[in-house]
């Protein structure tokens, strides 16, 4: 490692999409070095199920501009699961490494309670950065389990990165004080989907011809898995009343589809096309064509999409389930929130938005100005300030 001003390890489960590009980033720091652990290869050398039927690899670099090392797996039935994914080198790598602080991304994984242990044995200071949310309906006594568990490990863990404001909640409903919190905010690759909103909306016409929409037709983009807890069957029944006024556009691919697909051939509905699972190089595409996103989930720990959305400049409606809708969604300014399952006001809002082109894009104006500030950046800072406050406490 060369000679930076702190040396940090990063557990994380596979190489996923939208923390890869961050690495590459944080590798340019002056003052941060680090070493990537891998606990799995799904998705870069071994093919992944992402739950819907679809085994695929990333058709993007996803090991390049950043030191890294795959930790061995023992689990008997791999997967990214709790038991999936066992590896006990990491406390090993803890001894060897010497390091500043380790960033460990949620509790999810075996292996990362034995890098809990490996950090408290070799006394590394952790940093915890998670998809965390309160869940209401979880029951009382699992909340109380919950509570005392996390509690003693909070108490262990000496700095963390809350991805947006839900998970600020969450840590401060288990005892954590704010001066031990930095906002690294849930965010994406900006610049490129910056530059690929630019690349792909010259060529929106010749897209649309490509799928069979009409050029001057609107159009609704839903992207995601199809699948129960993301609720696609009530933007397809919400978008009934706009049939004639859109099109609606499914990307993705789960177990809901044919169902979905019935009902509209049953309804007779028109202009709605499924277009199946896309990988990562070829989304750009179809958010620059589209003029509003919608995700209808009942349960988001963020929702991602959301921020690749927004940096195509569109409006964004989506439901008080989806974690990101609190911090990106500004009620009537760049988009609407509504509560989850509330088809009615979900038709209400797409023919607010078709019946008012001009609204829309004042709307998509602003989900840019907004997702600006949402950035690889803040989460570059917000690592580099827990470091400091590490060195300090």
């Amino acid at each position: 490692m060369k000679n930076k001003k702190y040396k940090l390890a990063i557990l994380t489960s596979h190489p996923i999409q939208y923390q890869v590009p961050f690495f590459r980033k944080l590798a340019k720091s002056s003052e941060i070095d680090f070493m990537v652990y891998f606990c799995s290869d799904f998705g870069v050398t071994k093919k992944i199920d992402p739950g819907f039927g679809i085994a695929y690899k990333w058709d993007v670099p996803m090991l390049e501009g950043f030191s890294y090392k795959f930790l061995r797996n023992y689990s008997l039935k791999p997967s990214t699961n709790f038991w999936g994914l066992v590896s006990p080198g990491i406390i090993r790598e803890l001894f060897k490494g010497n390091y500043d602080a380790v960033l460990i991304h949620g509790y999810a994984l075996f292996t990362s309670w034995l890098a809990f242990l490996g950090a408290i044995i070799t006394r590394t200071p952790i940093i915890f950065r998670g998809e965390t949310l309160l869940l209401p309906y979880q029951k009382k006594w699992w909340k109380r389990a919950k509570g005392i568990v996390l509690g003693l490990l909070f108490k262990r863990i000496k700095a963390f990165l809350p991805i947006g404001t839900q998970s600020s909640k969450f840590y401060s409903y288990y005892g954590v004080s704010k001066n031990k919190m930095f906002l690294g905010p849930y965010s994406v690759n900006n610049d490129y989907f910056l530059e690929q909103s630019g690349k792909w909306k010259a060529k929106k016409t010749e897209t649309k011809k490509e799928i069979n929409i009409s050029a001057n037709l609107p159009i609704i983009l839903y992207a995601g898995k199809i699948i129960s807890i993301k609720r696609p069957f009530d933007l397809l029944k919400a978008f009934e009343k706009s049939q004639e006024k859109a099109a609606l556009v499914f990307v993705g691919e789960g177990a809901e589809r044919k169902m979905l697909e019935n009902y509209r051939a049953e309804k007779n509905i028109k202009n709605v096309y499924f277009l199946g699972f896309k990988n990562q190089s070829e989304l750009p595409k179809y958010y620059a064509i589209s003029d509003m996103f919608v995700l209808p989930s009942m349960k988001e720990k963020w929702g991602l999409v959301i921020n690749e959305a927004m940096c195509f400049g569109l409006p964004i409606i989506t439901t008080d389930g989806v974690a990101a809708s609190v911090d990106l969604i500004h009620q009537g300014k760049n988009g609407f929130v509504y509560s989850w399952g509330d088809i009615r006001t979900l038709s209400k809002y797409l023919e607010n938005l078709l019946s008012c082109p001009e609204k829309s894009k004042k709307m998509g104006e602003e989900s840019l100005k907004i997702i600006s500030n949402w950035n690889y950046d803040v989460c570059e800072k917000a690592i580099l300030k827990s470091l400091e406050f590490i060195k300090k406490s």
